[in-house]
């Protein structure tokens, strides 16, 4: 298991050059322009990227406006033209972020946070990506993935390897470089016909560092933790600009009101007067009667304790642990 030397936390801080960047297509343009300002809103100072491809001349004129230069507009559209890779059916812009040990712009950074657009932030993304890093990763658990445990042996991942969102990430540059992780990884997705969070979770396995679940909280179909609560709110399910299934009422305010003076609002408008999603709530109190059916999701499910396993992640992001074993056994839900 890769693991960095210890450095004086103080030291580190003042020396570390960071930045945080999203990348998106021409759907998904506005949205990353709407996930970019949040940021810049509850953040100090800090450089911000967006990179993308195939966005409208009117898009880009209405994400210069809201972003006021303080994000820049980069179009990777020749770089990942002219690069070769093919992905096969999966967009070109979703692997943008594995080709950051390549782009000029980001030779300069030491630390890179790296952010999905369907992700609210609430604090200070200069806390993320300033935290104290033992390994090339900083990721959170994705416990979605625990109650499908087959995924290590599809993967060919070693017995109880744990698995990461993609979703919130920060890279320590410097390690990524020096192992030539990235592209590893950008082999590893073609080779292996793999999505980008399955290619990443590859090749980083035993080399990343426990995230503390409040920068990137995902609700799991479950009521414990809000968006109140997180540090960053990622709607990894339904999306505010779709059809809002589990997205809290609140955040969709704020989605909103960062849309107001754009041609996005209509998106966000609020379907129903209530927030989606009990039904599908509701649903899950069965799935312990499912699980002595035989369907071990279910009853993996019905045994999960997302306050629990908060708390365990939360402690372990804290001491700056790296990823543990098999967190299904750990949570008492394997």
């Amino acid at each position: 298991m890769w693991q960095a030397p210890r450095q004086n936390k103080g030291l580190l801080q003042a020396m570390v050059k960071s930045c945080f960047f999203l990348a998106a297509d021409a759907e998904y343009f506005p949205y990353a322009c709407l996930a970019a300002r949040r940021i810049i809103d509850v953040s100090a100072p800090i450089d911000g990227w967006l990179l993308y491809t195939g966005a409208s001349e009117a898009d880009l004129e209405a994400g210069r406006h809201l972003l006021q230069g303080k994000v820049e507009l980069v179009d990777v559209a020749d770089f990942m033209t002219n690069y070769g890779f093919r992905f096969g059916t999966y967009s070109i812009a979703a692997y943008t972020r594995l080709f950051a040990d390549q782009l000029p712009v980001f030779a300069q950074y030491d630390r890179m946070a790296y952010t999905d657009c369907d992700v609210l932030f609430n604090r200070d993304i200069n806390d993320l990506a300033g935290q104290e890093l033992h390994a090339p990763l900083l990721a959170a658990h994705d416990d979605y993935m625990y109650f499908r445990p087959a995924y290590r042996q599809k993967l060919g991942l070693h017995p109880g390897a744990p698995y990461f969102n993609s979703g919130v990430v920060v890279f320590d540059m410097a390690a990524v470089r020096e192992l030539a992780l990235l592209e590893r990884t950008r082999q590893t997705a073609i080779l292996g016909k793999m999505n980008d969070q399955n290619a990443l979770n590859v090749v980083f396995e035993g080399k990343w560092q426990t995230m503390h679940p409040s920068w990137n909280l995902q609700s799991l179909g479950t009521r414990e933790f809000r968006f109140s609560q997180a540090w960053a709110r990622h709607f990894a399910g339904g999306k505010p600009w779709g059809n809002q299934v589990g997205v809290e009422l609140e955040a969709l305010a704020v989605w909103r009101d960062l849309a107001r003076d754009t041609p996005w609002g209509r998106s966000f408008e609020q379907r129903i007067p209530f927030e989606r999603g009990v039904m599908k709530r509701f649903a899950r109190r069965f799935d312990a009667i499912a699980g002595l059916f035989g369907k071990d999701i279910h009853r993996r499910r019905a045994r999960y304790d997302g306050k629990k396993m908060h708390q365990i992640y939360a402690k372990q992001a804290e001491e700056g642990a790296m990823a543990v074993q098999f967190p299904e056994v750990l949570g008492g839900f394997g």
